[in-house]
């Protein structure tokens, strides 16, 4: 997809969730509701077959096409599975199988693959409840197993949205065939997904609490003109753009290495690097406002409570942390140095 190309479907796809991903139906979600039509219009635009090639009946877009939908769609809480239908889908296609229609979800997890049937168990697997199918990855192969085939154990997250475990008692598998990626590697790409996705939603935590303090009036003035506000607002632009970088970094190592090596070190900088700012920029931005903040009411909670979420999904700061430090430790001594003036990066 061309850089004309891919403005036009962003803007087209911006327009489309401002209008229809609105409050109501995300706190729908948290309610148990799933928005059917939304999720029939997403599929009518062709959005979770956008990394699909045009010969498997999609979009023909690449990785990095995909996660500028994400970001996007991180911006405006999209309250269904697109990023997971997504990338299932990519991982799908790349194996040599032919997606479908309805929503898909990535299964990871301690898994066993025999005869073409899986047994084993993955926890919070999001949107668990209302897929159609998964996606499970064992060692190198690829399997799809249908939701009749499966046991899903709701959980929801604390965003509302309904994650859960499940479980594989020798299912049978729809599909199945030598992946194109192995299962660390379709992490990795999760973890991907998932900074893109805490970039957007950082990015717009960011121009909610500034309007806010734009609007709001205290002792007959703005509270932006305050300097304390001013210091918080710094310090959340600060750690916003830090979020941002890093996961455009990580979506375009990614796309330029290709799918099966391509940015591994960028993507455990930028998912450790938003994983440890979300918290804090979800700090930050209840504090700017205040009670208003915390009320249900209002849409901030819709992105705060996605961070603190995506935070852990895919690996928390913590877990890639450990893994840039094993990292440099089995590179040696200079390592370190050479990644950070930009001479090699640490294997």
């Amino acid at each position: 997809m061309d850089r004309d190309s891919r403005d036009m479907m962003l803007e087209t796809a911006g327009r489309f969730f401002t209008e229809r991903c609105g409050r109501e139906v995300v706190n729908g979600v948290e309610r148990g509701e799933w928005p059917a039509e939304l999720w029939n219009e997403i599929e009518a635009m062709g959005l979770p077959l956008i990394a699909v090639p045009e010969e498997e009946g999609g979009a023909g877009g690449s990785l990095a096409d995909m996660l500028a939908l994400l970001r996007l769609a991180g911006a405006h809480a999209v309250p269904v599975p697109l990023a997971e239908t997504a990338l299932a889908n990519l991982l799908l296609a790349a194996a040599g199988g032919a997606p479908k229609l309805g929503p898909v979800t990535l299964a990871l997890g301690d898994l066993r693959l025999s005869g073409g049937r899986v047994s084993g168990r993955a926890d919070r697997v999001p949107f668990a409840s209302v897929a159609d199918r998964f996606v499970a990855i064992v060692d190198k192969s690829l399997a799809v197993i249908a939701k009749a085939n499966a046991k899903v154990m709701p959980r929801p997250s604390p965003a509302g949205e309904p994650y859960g475990s499940v479980a594989f008692d020798n299912a049978a598998v729809e599909f199945g065939g030598p992946s194109a990626v192995g299962a660390e590697r379709a992490f990795e790409l999760g973890a991907a997904m998932r900074a893109m996705q805490m970039a957007g939603a950082a990015d717009r935590v960011l121009a909610t609490v500034v309007e806010y303090s734009k609007q709001r009036v205290q002792f007959g003035r703005s509270i932006s003109t305050f300097q304390a506000i001013q210091h918080m607002l710094a310090e959340l632009a600060s750690y916003v753009a830090a979020t941002i970088a890093a996961a455009e970094s990580a979506a375009r190592d990614a796309d330029e290495g290709g799918l099966a090596e391509g940015g591994r070190f960028s993507i455990a900088a930028a998912k450790s690097q938003a994983s440890e700012f979300a918290q804090r920029i979800a700090a930050i931005a209840h504090q700017s406002m205040g009670a208003m903040g915390f009320t249900h009411e209002h849409i901030l909670h819709h992105y705060t409570r996605r961070l603190w979420v995506w935070r852990r999904d895919f690996g928390s700061e913590t877990f890639w942390g450990e893994k840039i430090g094993a990292a440099y430790a089995r590179a040696g001594p200079q390592a370190l140095w050479e990644s950070m003036s930009g001479s090699k990066y640490a294997a």
